[in-house]
């Protein structure tokens, strides 16, 4: 019989330990198998604490420079205003003083109409209003009516397109002053006695006249859109054409005021006196959603 051959063992690489994966090794060595939920919760603690102050500081560092800049821009802006009120008074103070050496020297209230020493005084006039804030415009207005130089019966210097808006102009006294055609949009008018005024023309949308006086005053083609006129006396003013959407009449006086062919679309006319549908409506008054006197709304 053949002898029985004994068994292969395999090849010598075989028979040699297998080496165990590095990770396997790595986690032997590191001792993370005997790890304890509690050793693994003071290691993330221990490995955490770093990090939540690196975070921190940085954090911190960024609040700092945001909090540093939000300080510098603001001195910046401070530092702006007081530089432009600055610029706005010596602007002020040049105009005052150039127009009192046209009034004394160049005798600019008896000059002709169409004169250089007149285009001069409006064109100073125009350029100054450009460049001032609201109390300053009205330091302008005041010092041109008090030296008669804006009265509708001799308007020396014309205000026409002069940037008045938003002005702060609560003067007690402007009566029979001539605003024609000026921009007085969102001016501030409460109060204001504007007695036989001329306004034709004038841009004073969504400008607050609310219990100013405007008896016998011309608004005709006027843009009082958004006005605040609650309370304002408009008797006898003449308010034809004038656009006076959306505006604010509550209890304004319109007796034997004008109102022909006026855009009251909108417009708030609630306990308004002096004044009736039949009347506005023989007048062709816009009165679409128009609130009327008696509370009642137009279709």
């Amino acid at each position: 019989m053949e002898q029985e051959s004994e068994p292969i063992n395999g090849t010598a690489a075989e028979k040699e330990p297998r080496k165990r994966p590095w990770r396997s090794r790595l986690w032997e060595w590191t001792d993370f198998g005997e790890k304890t939920l509690w050793d693994w919760l003071q290691l993330l603690s221990a490995l955490a604490i770093p990090v939540v102050l690196a975070v921190a500081g940085f954090w911190f560092a960024a609040w700092q420079g945001e909090r540093q800049q939000a300080i510098e821009d603001q001195r910046a802006n401070v530092e702006r205003d007081v530089e432009d009120q600055r610029a706005q008074d010596t602007a002020l103070q040049a105009y005052l003083d150039q127009m009192t050496e046209l009034i004394l020297e160049k005798n600019l209230r008896d000059s002709k109409e169409e004169s250089e020493v007149r285009t001069l005084a409006r064109a100073r006039t125009l350029t100054v209003l450009g460049r001032l804030g609201p109390d300053r415009k009205r330091s302008v207005l005041q010092f041109l009516y008090e030296s008669t130089l804006v009265q509708q019966s001799n308007p020396i210097v014309d205000l026409e397109n002069a940037d008045l808006s938003e002005a702060n102009l609560r003067l007690d006294n402007l009566i029979d002053a001539n605003l024609s055609d000026a921009n007085l949009r969102g001016a501030e008018l409460s109060d204001a006695n504007l007695s036989d005024a001329t306004l034709r023309g004038a841009n004073l949308s969504d400008a607050t006249l609310a219990y100013a006086t405007l008896v016998y005053a011309n608004l005709s083609d006027a843009d009082l859109r958004g006005a605040d006129l609650r309370a304002a006396d408009l008797s006898y003013a003449n308010l034809s054409y004038a656009k006076l959407n959306e505006a604010d009449l509550r209890g304004a006086k319109l007796s034997d005021a004008t109102l022909l062919e006026a855009d009251l679309r909108g417009a708030n006319l609630n306990g308004a006196e002096g004044v009736t549908k039949r009347q506005l409506e023989a007048e062709f008054v816009q009165l679409e959603n128009t609130i009327m006197p008696d509370g009642s709304k137009h279709d």
